[in-house]
């Protein structure tokens, strides 16, 4: 009885300190990892609810269930909105990367958009060094070489080479005229360019920020977020942000980089790990300046530790 007793009290108070933490994580950049930490903590919430109300201890039972709502909360925050007839469609696919079961999967799936924000360590090698732009990568046999499968179907490609990430348009969208390069600076973990798609001008933003401390250095992503969302603020055309945040839908990281661009109507879907059955929102779409997300999935498993990410966005009526 007595060491279960002094084993409890510094559990109950783990755990207070947890769900502290865990509620104040969305309003700091620097809590993010403490959110992969909700349902565990949520988990050990209910159960010790459960055994407040078995002891008949109303007031303190009350006060954890209370706390189970408050930490639910942010999951209520997902929704969509009804879209006009008259809004043309395109569809994106986040791809967790460039093996063949994952390209054989989005050349079926043919999406106007594909972002790959991870390329594969074999693509790295191929790619080697290269330009942003290439309006023909059949002209470059670097390219054709290192990525055979997108070569007939998408073209402008959009390559940071240095970060390991790619963002492809289906032949035939846009014109290659319409392409300005606004981020591809080494270490940002960001790509950003100006389209014009179906006759609408966008800011295509595509990321995958390294992840939150203390996995990797104090300040890292942090920086990484403030820099893009300085970026965002000052564009003043509708935008698609997409790829891998290494942080939750409601993290301080995201409602940072929504704010900036004025993004709203958030939506969500889980993608990692891909074989667990609870899987983390860390793959996301966030849009602004009249587009609208119609519908937002995961998509199979393609041999990554991550899904594909699939989503239908509306663009503007003109």
């Amino acid at each position: 009885m007595r060491l279960g007793m002094r084993l409890g009290r510094p559990l109950l108070i783990l755990w207070l300190v947890l769900a502290l933490g865990v509620l104040l994580a969305p309003f700091f950049l620097h809590l993010a990892l403490l959110d992969s930490l909700r349902l565990p903590v949520i988990l050990a919430s209910l159960a010790v609810a459960v055994f407040q109300f078995w002891q008949r201890q109303w007031r303190t039972g009350g006060l954890s269930l209370l706390l189970v709502l408050c930490l639910i909360g942010p999951w209520a925050g997902t929704g969509g909105l009804p879209v006009p007839q008259d809004m043309k469609q395109v569809k994106l696919i986040v791809l967790p990367s460039s093996d063949p079961e994952a390209l054989d999967y989005a050349l079926k799936e043919q999406p106007d958009l594909l972002f790959i924000p991870d390329f594969s360590d074999e693509t790295d090698t191929a790619l080697g060094v290269q330009r942003v732009i290439h309006a023909d990568p059949l002209a470059v046999p670097q390219l054709a070489e290192a990525l055979p499968q997108l070569t007939q179907l998408y073209r402008p490609w959009l390559l940071k080479t240095n970060d390991g990430m790619g963002l492809f348009i289906k032949a035939g969208a846009t014109d290659i005229d319409s392409v300005r390069v606004r981020e591809a600076r080494v270490g940002s973990y960001a790509l950003v360019a100006d389209v014009r798609l179906a006759d609408t001008e966008l800011t295509l933003a595509m990321v995958h920020f390294t992840r939150p401390y203390p996995l990797s250095g104090f300040g890292r992503q942090v920086a990484q977020v403030e820099r893009l969302a300085g970026q965002l603020q000052k564009i003043p055309r509708p935008i698609i942000l997409a790829g891998d945040f290494n942080a939750l839908p409601w993290s301080k990281i995201l409602d940072t980089l929504s704010a900036a661009m004025g993004a709203d109507n958030a939506q969500w879907t889980g993608t990692f790990p891909a074989g667990s059955p609870l899987k983390l929102a860390i793959d996301q779409v966030r849009v602004s300046g009249g587009l609208q997300i119609v519908s937002l999935a995961s998509g199979p498993y393609v041999g990554s530790i991550h899904l594909p990410l699939v989503a239908t966005i509306a663009l503007p009526p003109r």
